[in-house]
Order: C-alpha cells, then sequence, then structure tokens
C-alpha cells in the first residue's frame, strides 16, 4: 500500500485496518480506567511475582490514564481521526509520492518523483545535484496549498485533543511517551547550541573543497567528499564487521558472527526493493531479521554494521517477556550508532587516505543532518504548534518560519539564498498523527550514543559489561535511570559536551588533514 497509494483494494483493507483498530481503542481504554481505580495497586503488585516482573509496565500505563478522557470519548476521537488527521496524512502521502517534475539527466527529460529527486542529493554530479534540488523545490510548489492544509489539519487536532486529555503541550505528550524529562532535553539543546560553530566551520570547509567562494549551497550539503572506487565482497564486508566489533567485545563480534552465519540477512539488490537498512525483531523466537542493499561500497558495510546494532539491542533484551521489550524512541538508535561508530574507526586505519576521508566526511554529514537540520526542524515545530493555536498558517508563513528556522541552525556557513522554502513539506513525522516531535529523539539517539562512546575511550573494557547492562534495562526503565545503570548523568550538559566532542575531533580532522 506505501508504495502504491492508487491501489484501491489495497487502501479499502487500510480502512477496515484503522477502524479495527479504533474498537481495540474501548478495550484498552476501559483496562487503564479499571488500572488507575486500585487504590492499592502498589501493594497487590509487591505481593505477587507475576506482577513484579511487569512493575514498570504497570505504572507507565497508570501515568498514561491520568490522560485519558473517558471510553466512549475516546473511542469516538479513534473514529473521528480516521476521517481527521489520518485522512490528511494520507492525501499527503499520495500527494508526495505522486507528483512528478521534468529534469534533465545526461541530456535526456526526464519525469521524476520527489523519493527520486531527494535521493539525488547523495550523487557525485555536482551539476544533477543543484538541478534535482530544484526541481524538488518546484515539485513542493505544486503541491504546497495541499500540503499545508493537510499540515494544519494534523497539527490543529493534535493541539485539541492533547488540550483535552490535559496535555500542557504537545511536547509534553511526546516527552512522556519518550521517558525523557525536559531537564535532559535542556541539557541536550544547551550543548548544541554551543555546538553550532563547530558546524559551521565544518560547513565552509566543506565550501571550500567543492570550490565555493565563501557558503556552502543548500544543495551541496550532502554532496560526496573523496573517492570511493574501492568496492568490497560481501563476505570481506561480514569479516570485517566481525573483526572491527571483537575489538570491543568477543560477544558483540560472536553475536555478528551468528547474525551473518544464520541467514538473518537479506543483503541482495532486486528490483523494486527498498534501498535502505531496516531491521525486524522477532522476539517469540529471539531472532531478528535485516534487510539491506548491498552494492558492495563501503557506505554498505556501515548500513549492515547499524542495522546488526539494532539486533544486538533486542538479543539483550532476549530474556524478557513481550510487554517488557519496548523501549522509546531517543534509545532506539543507541547500539546501531554505537555499532556503526566502531567499524568507521576500523574503516580510517585500513582505508586509503582518499576512502578513508569519504568514511569520515559521511559520518560527520550524517551528524550535522541529526544535530543542525534536526534542531531547525525542532524549533520549527515549536513555532508551527504556537502559530496554529490562533489559526491556520498559509504556504507563506510556513515558507517564512522554515526559512528562518533553517538560518538560525545554520548561521552564516549555508547560502541564504539557497534554502528552498518548502523544507516543511520534505519531512514526513510533520505528518504522522500522534508522532509528533519525530526529530530530537534522532538528535538525542546520535549524541547519546557518541557519548557513551566517549565513555568506553575512557574507561576500556570495563565499559563493556555496563553497556550490556544498560541495553537489557532500557526496556524496563526511563532514560534517566537506564544512562544511571551506565554512570550517566543525561541531566548534565557536561555529558552532551563530552558527545559532542568525539564530532568536533572528526570535524578537526576533516579541517585539518
Amino acid at each position: 500500500c506505501s508504495s502504491d497509494l492508487s491501489n484501491v483494494e489495497a487502501m479499502n483493507v487500510l480502512d477496515d485496518i484503522e477502524y479495527n483498530n479504533s474498537l481495540v481503542t474501548n478495550s484498552f481504554v476501559k483496562f487503564n480506567k479499571w488500572l488507575n481505580s486500585i487504590n492499592n495497586i502498589e501493594e497487590l503488585i509487591d505481593s505477587s511475582p507475576g506482577l513484579i516482573e511487569y512493575r514498570f509496565y504497570l505504572n507507565e500505563l497508570l501515568s498514561q490514564s491520568k490522560y485519558l478522557l473517558n471510553e466512549n470519548e475516546e473511542l469516538l476521537i479513534a473514529r473521528m481521526q480516521s476521517t481527521g488527521s489520518t485522512a490528511w496524512q494520507r492525501l499527503y502521502m499520495e500527494l508526495t509520492s505522486t507528483v512528478l517534475v521534468d529534469i534533465d539527466i545526461e541530456g535526456e527529460l526526464k519525469k521524476t518523483s520527489l523519493p527520486e529527486l531527494k535521493n539525488m542529493a547523495y550523487v557525485k554530479n555536482a551539476v544533477l545535484r543543484k538541478a534535482a534540488y530544484y526541481a524538488e523545490s518546484d515539485a513542493c510548489k505544486k503541491i504546497s496549498k495541499a500540503s499545508a492544509a493537510c499540515l494544519n489539519g494534523i497539527s490543529g487536532e493534535a493541539l485539541t485533543i492533547y488540550a483535552m486529555r490535559g496535555y500542557k503541550s504537545p511536547l509534553k505528550k511526546v516527552l512522556i511517551d519518550s521517558r525523557i524529562d525536559y531537564k535532559t532535553l535542556e541539557a541536550m539543546f544547551s550543548a548544541i547550541k554551543e555546538s553550532l560553530p563547530m558546524f559551521h566551520e565544518y560547513y565552509h570547509k566543506k565550501a571550500e573543497i567543492l570550490g565555493h567562494k565563501v557558503t556552502l549551497p543548500f544543495y551541496d550539503i550532502f554532496a560526496p567528499m573523496g573517492t570511493t572506487n574501492t568496492k568490497i565482497s560481501y563476505s570481506d564486508a561480514r569479516n570485517l564487521i566481525i573483526s572491527s566489533f571483537k575489538t570491543f567485545s568477543q560477544e558483540l563480534a560472536y553475536f555478528a558472527k551468528k547474525v551473518f552465519d544464520s541467514s538473518w540477512i537479506d543483503a541482495e539488490p532486486r528490483s523494486g526493493k527498498g534501498n535502505y537498512g531496516l531491521t525486524v525483531d522477532i522476539f517469540p523466537i529471539k531472532e531478528s531479521r535485516i534487510m539491506a542493499d548491498f552494492t558492495g561500497n563501503y557506505g554498505d558495510v556501515g548500513i549492515l554494521a547499524h542495522e546488526i546494532g539494532h539486533a544486538y539491542h533486542s538479543y539483550c533484551l532476549r530474556n524478557e517477556k513481550m510487554l517488557n521489550t519496548d523501549y522509546p524512541t531517543p534509545i532506539a538508535e543507541t547500539a546501531s550508532i554505537f555499532c556503526e561508530t566502531i567499524l568507521n574507526n576500523a574503516l580510517l586505519d585500513i582505508l586509503p587516505t582518499n576512502e578513508g576521508l569519504s568514511i569520515l566526511e559521511k559520518s560527520i554529514s550524517d551528524a550535522g543532518y541529526y544535530i543542525v537540520d534536526f534542531y531547525a526542524r525542532y524549533i520549527f515545530e515549536n513555532k508551527l504548534f504556537e502559530r496554529r493555536k490562533l489559526g491556520q498558517l498559509s504556504v507563506e508563513e510556513l515558507n517564512e518560519l522554515m526559512i528562518n528556522c533553517m538560518k538560525e541552525a545554520y548561521g552564516d556557513s549555508i547560502d541564504p539564498e539557497t534554502i528552498h522554502p518548502y523544507m516543511w513539506m520534505n519531512k514526513v513525522g510533520y505528518y504522522l498523527p500522534g508522532n509528533e516531535y519525530l526529530n530530537f529523539p534522532y538528535s538525542f539517539g546520535v549524541l547519546f550514543s557518541k557519548g557513551l562512546y566517549a565513555e568506553y575511550i575512557k574507561n576500556g573494557e570495563a565499559f563493556v559489561p555496563k553497556y550490556n547492562n544498560f541495553l537489557s534495562a532500557t526496556s524496563k526503565n526511563d532514560i534517566v535511570d537506564s544512562a544511571k545503570i551506565i554512570d550517566i548523568n543525561v541531566q548534565s550538559i557536561d555529558f552532551w559536551r563530552n558527545a559532542l566532542n568525539l564530532i568536533q575531533k572528526d570535524i578537526e580532522m576533516f579541517i585539518y588533514k
């Protein structure tokens, strides 16, 4: 359905699924309300070995029950959303997946979709990167009025429903769901604000290398650097991942070997197969399945290491019951980025200078995307909800708001004239009802994993068992308490500064190497 929004039969099935999901809402609300009515719930939990195991899960349900309306109201909201925010989301998905624009590709005019244009931001051909970037802006302009209606509808509904349920703001709701307190979020963003000049220095250097006078045009922000002509076989990629993981721990290396030898990975490129990595955990059989698109580039090795990291996180939770295997989005990228960092450090040691430069720059570019770019998008979402309280926003208002937020994050390192104004349309998170603020959790994930790696550098082998214990605890603790297991205070700005220092060292290596 997600790849063919014109499939009427599939859309009808989706309607049925959404309707049945609304019926489940009624049972969920009734159970939570009943749970909340028990006065001696802690005594009951303490008296039952079976319940003690689910203490965190039950207490989280109790916390969420404070924000639930009665059964009829929640059922009504769930049913109305199928013709409200969910319908707006579906329209947005249809618009962005079907709009086409003409672009000159090697002398031939071709009709190209938005996803195809976005992928061209990473090609070596500078002329094509620029053409694709402005073609993306033209495509967005075509559907901007309808997309603005979608965004207004989804954000307006969120404000209404969350206010009815008693949340102070959509951000407050997301913080509760993410098991993060505001003090932690504030510490992270304070460190990010301090670090922006170092990222600006990186973008200035990239502009210089690419031949731009002072500032980097936005269409070149993801331009690949160095040479990446060397190919690697799947077998050698396997051996490289296992050997690099062994530098951290035998257990991680053994797990990676099991993943490869047990054929948990579908890495063969095929027509119609998505060009991305994906891990699906199957807790009943204590296994995972990984989908990747291995073409022999060293970047593909990084994707494999990243996805194996996701699977390793689930491996550390293998002895938990199903209800105790859920961990929040900000923690979800920890093990994956940690594994990717281990591999990247190994690659920098073995690859020729130009190949190593490509790996190093890609790592910095990814960090900049999740930290600088997502900071701009976090600011935008805050301002969007504040402005939406006063009424609907026009396309022009959304454009101005987005540009100002991008300028605030990127400073003088990016040519402001090249920021296309429709960037509020190319972030799908804004259009997913119930999934507001899908920006700061990814910034958190990148920095938290870097912070853990900084602790590993400082403590060596003594860090390894603490790391495994931490991953095992993430499903039954909030983030502050999970971090304490590994002797980390996420409410302290110093932790986040240490994480950003690792990225600064990479930036210095890139600039002065």
